[in-house]
């Protein structure tokens, strides 16, 4: 009988043991977490990269001969953020023992088509393309497909024509989503459902990553804006481009604000222009008093962030470290014959005055 009572009381002992694990995994996560997981998305790839160094072996041809890989780059000059795309896609090949070739077209396509050709005459393996014109490189697309070398897009996309193997991006619509949502956020929080005078900089017309993140940006207020007020309450006076660099979106912006001196808002489309358009913002007389919104966490954004001083409320992460390190994963995934997404996006997560001070990290590289 006392055998019997202590198996019952074990067994009871079990059963509670076994609830309350079960009520732990049950619970839901606390903002400290929150901030947690977040941070650990969006800080640099320093740490990593330290650690990735250890688990890449060389890559190699199924014959057992050395990649070779061709990175077509738009521009670089002008760009930290084209800079770190080229970094990032370096390092990842020095990991992994592949011999890669940057080229820089310098925002000319005819000269991004002829490095096209200048690669193939170097019997690359593959070709990594962050294209100037989606279609005027389509030239050089066909020379790879009548070739059989594999393409791989990255940062901005192809036409449809050229038929890349894989696009290697952030969600530019999802990124641009986050941005307008926590900027019409802040609007509301200063403004109120006041209709809300803004502009846009946005990159290059007609390109299609600068299209899907204005997109993104429109709908993520719009939906912010509906939900809290029943109604939407932006007025848009002027969307202009910067081509993604801050001395072009300087005149712009300083041309938007002399002409709109009550501008309340702007849609920045990349952290790249940001000194451009701040800059501009207090030759006229707005510094402080227009909110900001873009894209890209780089590691100024996210300082200004921090500040509620600066005007800038909210950046979404773009890392473009991670996009050209992962451009090379792909390619020489590619180039062993093994399956890879049609898409690959990576992380975004949102920066904003409530989590910029734990990401920011003085001794990023971006």
């Amino acid at each position: 009988m006392k055998c019997k009572k202590v198996a019952v009381i074990k067994a009871s002992a079990l059963f509670l043991l076994s609830f309350m694990i079960l009520l732990a995994g049950c619970s839901p996560m606390n903002e400290t977490s929150i901030a947690a997981n977040t941070k650990q998305q969006g800080t640099s790839m320093n740490t990593q990269q330290k650690s990735d160094s250890k688990s890449f072996e060389p890559a190699r041809k199924k014959n057992g001969e050395k990649i070779i890989i061709g990175f077509s780059q738009r521009r670089v000059a002008g760009s930290d953020w084209y800079t770190n795309l080229i970094r990032g896609a370096e390092e990842q090949a020095k990991k992994q023992d592949v011999k890669l070739i940057v080229l820089d077209a310098q925002g000319d396509v005819a000269k991004q088509v002829s490095g096209v050709e200048d690669l193939i005459a170097q019997n690359v393996d593959a070709v990594i393309m962050n294209p100037q014109d989606s279609s005027g490189v389509i030239p050089a697309t066909n020379k790879l497909a009548q070739r059989k070398i594999p393409l791989v897009a990255v940062n901005s996309n192809l036409d449809a024509k050229a038929n890349p193997i894989t696009f290697v991006s952030d969600d530019p619509r999802d990124t641009g989503y986050k941005a307008g949502w926590e900027l019409a956020k802040a609007a509301s929080e200063k403004f109120g459902n006041k209709v809300i005078k803004a502009a846009m900089v946005s990159g290059y017309p007609k390109e299609v990553v600068s299209q899907y993140r204005r997109n993104g940006m429109i709908s993520g207020w719009t939906d912010f804006m509906l939900e809290k007020y029943g109604k939407s309450n932006l007025e848009l006076v002027a969307e202009r481009f910067g081509n993604w660099v801050p001395d072009k979106a300087l005149p712009e912006m300083q041309d938007i604000a002399t002409s709109h001196p009550d501008l309340q808002v702007v849609f920045c489309m990349s952290d790249v222009m940001l000194p451009g358009i701040f800059t501009a913002l207090k030759n006229t007389g707005l510094s402080g008093k227009t909110l900001v919104g873009s894209i890209d966490g780089t590691k100024e954004a996210i300082r200004k962030v921090s500040d509620p001083k600066s005007g800038l409320v909210v950046t979404v992460s773009n890392d473009p470290r991670v996009q050209g390190a992962d451009a090379v994963k792909m390619a020489i995934k590619v180039v062993q014959g093994k399956q890879v997404p049609s898409i690959h996006y990576i992380d975004n997560p949102v920066i904003t005055k409530k989590n910029a001070k734990e990401l920011y990290d003085s001794n990023s590289s971006y």
